[in-house]
């Protein structure tokens, strides 16, 4: 495994069909417990999510990033021939809660004031159409808000900007697409590792985009049938997107994975 400051300089690329094939074969050697974990995580935020308010802060906040994180622990294990053989391991981003919940906050902070940004421009059109939607009559004036919306997306100015937003919020992701792995096999903290993830995601950014854009493709294409495609499709996108990172970093070599390493944080407070 290169250490970080290899990495500081390093501008190593990654074989997209390599991640997905790699990904696949990673994927497949456990594919029973990443279908299961796929049910459990579903019913994890689904039940969750139907606390109001706090349901959704604590889902996009704590459970998604951390469940995420368990994902990409269990597939560092795999890759280096532990295997996956206890199904709670996929609960260890738990240990990481503090870095990931704050780096996905930044990340969320960001894409939210750039939407902001751009809704901003158009905000009379907007309220112009929200106070057409409060009417207690809004239902005689189904055409007069129709046409008020479709004036909107008319707008050329809109138009544009609603790609530019588009662009820039996948630019966000591409350069951030590693910082999990970085807090979970690299053990950083949150800012530490957005950083380090946006150094490697520069020189491997149109590999990334290209990823990204077939992945999304091959899930949109998976869930048509009732979603379940989505149960093989969704693990070997963690499995593939961990494979690019192991391409890069060569964590797939390491020979320090230990149980006890995942305590770190609770060591440290005792220090």
């Amino acid at each position: 495994m290169k250490t970080l400051a290899e990495l500081q300089t390093d501008k190593s690329t990654f074989s997209i069909g390599q991640a997905l094939g790699d990904g696949w074969n990673l994927v497949s050697k456990n594919l029973g417990y990443y279908i299961l974990g796929a049910i459990v995580t579903a019913a994890i935020l689904f039940g969750v999510g139907l606390i109001p308010i706090v349901g959704d802060i604590a889902t996009n906040l704590i459970l998604s990033p951390c469940l995420m994180g368990g994902a990409v622990y269990v597939s560092w294990r795999i890759s280096n021939g532990k295997g996956w053989t206890d199904f709670g391991d996929m609960f260890k981003g738990f240990n990481f809660l503090q870095p990931l919940a704050i780096s996905t906050l930044i990340q969320g902070f960001i894409s939210f004031a750039l939407v902001l940004l751009v809704f901003f421009n158009f905000l009379p059109e907007l309220i112009d159409i929200f106070k057409l939607s409060q009417n207690a009559d809004m239902f005689t004036k189904q055409e007069q808000i129709g046409n008020a919306f479709l004036d909107l997306i008319r707008n050329s100015k809109f138009v544009v900007s609603l790609l530019l937003l588009m662009v820039a919020l996948l630019f966000i992701s591409v350069l951030w697409a590693f910082k999990t792995h970085f807090i979970i096999i690299y053990k950083m903290q949150a800012w530490p590792a957005m950083e380090m993830s946006r150094r490697i995601a520069r020189h491997n950014f149109f590999q990334l985009l290209g990823y990204f854009i077939l992945m999304g493709i091959i899930l949109i294409i998976s869930a048509i049938p009732c979603g379940i495609g989505l149960l093989f499709t969704l693990p070997w996108m963690i499995g593939a997107t961990y494979s690019a990172f192991a391409q890069i970093t060569q964590c797939d070599r390491s020979n320090e994975i230990n149980e006890e390493m995942f305590d770190f944080m609770a060591d440290k407070k005792d220090n």
